[in-house]
């Protein structure tokens, strides 16, 4: 009969593996329906007065993503604890950061639903305003630019962990530069990036779900270890 700790073990596996494989399948679907891509005032008030419900869908399909972040990233820090432990720190901080920063566009999608009703120069106005901000420039954007930075770190950890083939960081590292490099959003180009991310963390995460219980608790190289040896004189 398991335990209380080895159930609360398999659950914390079980959430990671889950969280892996969730986040960045969610930002698919978000990102075919997303109706603010670009956020500019015309194109919110837009999204706010014909497609609120898509507009919604997605804020929770981001925000839910974010959230995922945590329990996503804390996966492939219990998997290197040895080889690639700096960089999988490194990846974690990075990937928690971002999954801020996709809460915050999303709490800003839900905000301006209110755009809906008001006069519509003075509501694009003053998302214009808003989207000026210095403010919202140095938070808002760094946020979102450590997801990008967190998904590609984390492979390389995981790779570096024994845990993934060299494939998994090879196709990240390509979805995040070719993201970076794009002048402006391309809808499909955007949707291949995140489907092959998709991927990547899909098949860390089914290789958690996976595992054995001991398999999942194990220290890495504690196996093989040396012992030392008591003697007596």
């Amino acid at each position: 009969m398991p335990t209380t700790s080895s159930v609360a073990h398999r659950l914390r596996r079980y959430t990671a593996g889950a969280a892996l494989i969730l986040f960045p399948a969610l930002l698919v679907g978000q990102a075919l329906i997303d109706p603010a891509a670009g956020g500019t005032g015309e194109v919110m008030y837009t999204a706010a007065t014909e497609h609120r419900e898509a507009l919604t869908a997605s804020a929770l399909l981001l925000l839910v993503s974010g959230l995922l972040m945590v329990p996503a990233v804390m996966g492939i820090l219990h998997q290197a604890r040895d080889r690639g432990a700096g960089l999988a720190n490194l990846g974690a901080v990075l990937g928690v950061l971002g999954g801020f920063g996709h809460a915050a566009i999303a709490f800003f999608y839900i905000l301006s639903l209110a755009l809906a009703g008001g006069d519509r120069a003075e509501m694009v106005a003053y998302i214009e305003r808003f989207n000026a901000s210095p403010a919202l420039a140095a938070v808002a954007f760094p946020l979102i630019l450590c997801f990008g930075l967190g998904v590609l770190a984390l492979p390389w950890a995981a790779w570096r962990a024994g845990f993934i083939g060299w494939w998994g960081p090879a196709v990240a590292t390509t979805a995040v530069l070719i993201h970076f490099a794009l002048p402006v959003a391309i809808i499909a180009v955007e949707v291949v990036a995140l489907v092959a991310v998709t991927a990547v963390f899909g098949h860390l995460g089914l290789r958690v779900l996976r595992m054995t219980d001991a398999e999942w608790g194990g220290v890495p190289g504690a196996a093989a270890a040396p012992v030392p040896v008591r003697t007596t004189t």
